[in-house]
């Protein structure tokens, strides 16, 4: 258990040590014959009529399957208390309603049971998903003493950490996902973290292209901000904070929480797209090449740039 501050509130991130006991209901729910036929035989089954062929990258993540992992141990270790959920462990509905059978309720979204955060006792259980909450969510479960079972995914942990950190050092995030997804939404909520700290999110490359038009200084300002008004920190400007992009990107592989190659045309297309145009707007250190032993200009720390790469959300 993690301790935090604060009056006697208190997060677990490492489960109860119950893995055990709930391995076996987990593969009564989710284990399929099929698939491991498919699986030791070349991942496809042809029949006369059907050929069947199964993706080699089949089945949940791994921060997934800790999020459900973590679900049945919740409900293993308080079997006599209220557990909810904030929102979709993920986004599978039979692993959602498989939640729901087992008296896990939802405190939003589809399956939303009608309970609030401040109807909540500190007596109560609360899951916090895969792809994490934003700082300000967390905060209101906090303020009610509940207990808080987090199965946030360690990738997007590792990004959250990332982007605080480009907070703390002035510059601006480039996330790379949907403005609206719950995963984006918590990212943006670290990105935030420090005074004056700002972000922006680009979903494709079709976005991609006009940041990059505009370091290019070939965009326009009014159809930047209406393209992106959802989508940027308050108060950013594209004029003052371009210049100090660094790229992050959420790390659920699909909505799902299925395990899936890379899209033509995801990030692996974007990244080296702004990679090139900050390579030119700001030069070798710009884009993170180490042409010192500190990998920066000292006479051009604003203008630096790193990138991470995730799988981003479809």
């Amino acid at each position: 258990m993690s301790q935090t501050a604060g009056a006697g509130d208190s997060i677990y991130r490492r489960g109860f040590g119950l893995k055990q006991e709930v391995a076996g209901e987990l593969v009564e729910d989710y284990h399929s014959p099929l698939v491991d036929y498919l699986q030791q035989n070349g991942y496809e089954l042809e029949t006369e009529n059907v050929h069947v062929l199964l993706a080699r990258e089949y089945g949940f993540c791994y921060g997934v399957d800790r999020a459900v992992d973590y679900a049945y141990e919740s409900r293993r270790k308080f079997p006599d208390r209220r557990l909810f959920l904030t929102t979709e462990i993920i986004h599978n509905p039979r692993v959602n309603r498989r939640l729901m059978e087992m008296g896990i309720r939802f405190l939003s979204g589809q399956y939303a049971s009608g309970t609030a955060v401040e109807d909540l006792r500190p007596e109560d259980v609360v899951l916090l998903p895969a792809f994490g909450v934003s700082t300000a969510e967390l905060e209101r479960l906090r303020k009610t003493g509940c207990v808080i079972v987090d199965t946030t995914c360690g990738s997007v942990a590792n990004v959250w950490r990332r982007v605080e950190h480009y907070a703390r050092e002035g510059y601006t995030s480039l996330i790379h996902g949907k403005y609206d997804h719950e995963e984006t939404i918590a990212t943006c909520s670290r990105a935030e973290s420090s005074i004056g700290s700002k972000y922006l999110v680009v979903r494709d490359r079709a976005e991609a292209e006009s940041v990059c038009d505009y370091i290019r200084g070939n965009g326009n300002r009014l159809r930047f901000l209406e393209t992106f008004a959802h989508s940027c920190s308050k108060g950013f400007d594209p004029d003052l904070h371009h210049a100090e992009f660094r790229i992050s990107g959420n790390r659920r592989q699909d909505s799902s929480g299925l395990r899936r190659p890379l899209r033509r045309g995801g990030i692996r297309q974007e990244v080296p797209l702004l990679r090139h145009d900050l390579f030119r707007h700001a030069g070798p250190s710009g884009c993170g090449y180490r042409d010192d032993p500190a990998g920066h200009r000292p006479d051009d720390r604003g203008r630096r740039f790193q990138q991470q790469q995730h799988r981003p959300p479809l």
